[in-house]
């Protein structure tokens, strides 16, 4: 048996008593770092077992823990903290578990994503999770359009040295855009913070910490936010630009404009 165990993002006290149990009675615990992993084991005195599964030996462990599974073993795959498998590794052992036709089973636990979402008092019927950016400066230009343009509510993730630049790309694209900045969620100094772009980049430092992970909630794009005015090549010519691919700025342009994707092509590229 495998169970996919949440544990706490933070504070210790949220943990589930069905999550402890489940650690407690797993022949392992198969966790992305050992260390922190044995801060929750040490603190509720459980001590079954820590073994590594991360992304630089995934491979090679999950064919071992399949086998183990098929000889009577049972593991509990946690991760650093949260849910496993969202933005950690995991998804191909629950699909080998699928594929080989094994019993699996989650134990719920909360994703620093959606609370962050909850608080942000920003609509969240749909909305799009994109975890964290790419490293690539161009690439991380590039998905910050798409997402800048996204017609849901978009939630990311991003380390505290980056969120300045990352503050200042959208302000680039769209500075009165409502957004809100949460971090530390359920440690001593949460903190939700939530306004236009540039006001929480002149905040930063100053108002809300460098400190902690940082999850970053975007309202969605409208349509009729958007005052341009010119042709669709200048419209497409523009969030490209920005940074968006040309193949994903014409589409966009083709949807807010009422137009086929083949006539905004045609004429961007003449």
């Amino acid at each position: 048996m495998l169970y996919i165990t949440g544990t706490p993002i933070g504070n210790l006290d949220d943990i589930s008593y069905r999550a402890i149990k489940t650690l407690e009675e797993a022949d392992a615990i198969l966790c992305e770092d050992t260390r922190i992993t044995r801060k929750i084991t040490t603190h509720f005195n459980i001590d079954t077992p820590l073994k590594s599964y991360h992304d630089f030996n995934k491979e090679e462990a999950t064919e071992s823990i399949i086998e183990d599974i098929k000889h009577g073993k049972t593991y509990a795959l946690v991760t650093d903290a949260g849910m496993p498998v969202i933005s950690d590794p995991g998804f191909e052992l629950v699909s080998r578990m699928q594929d080989e036709k094994l019993p699996y089973a989650v134990i719920p636990a909360a994703s620093a994503f959606t609370m962050a979402l909850v608080a942000s008092g920003i609509a969240s019927y749909e909305f799009t999770y994109f975890g964290f950016l790419p490293k690539s400066a161009s690439k991380q230009r590039e998905k910050l359009s798409e997402i800048m343009h996204h017609k849901f509510t978009s939630v990311l993730y991003e380390s505290p040295h980056r969120m300045k630049s990352l503050l200042t790309e959208i302000n680039k694209i769209d500075s009165s855009r409502i957004m809100s900045i949460s971090r530390e969620i359920t440690k001593k100094f949460e903190q939700h913070v939530r306004g236009r772009a540039d006001e929480l980049l002149s905040k930063l430092d100053k108002d809300i910490p460098l400190k902690g992970e940082f999850v970053v909630v975007i309202d969605r794009y409208e349509e009729e936010q958007s005052e341009f005015t010119g042709t669709p090549k200048e419209h497409v010519t523009e969030l490209v630009e920005e940074g968006m691919r040309p193949k994903d700025a014409i589409k966009l342009v083709a949807e807010l404009r009422g137009l086929k994707k083949q006539e905004v092509y045609d004429v961007f590229h003449k």
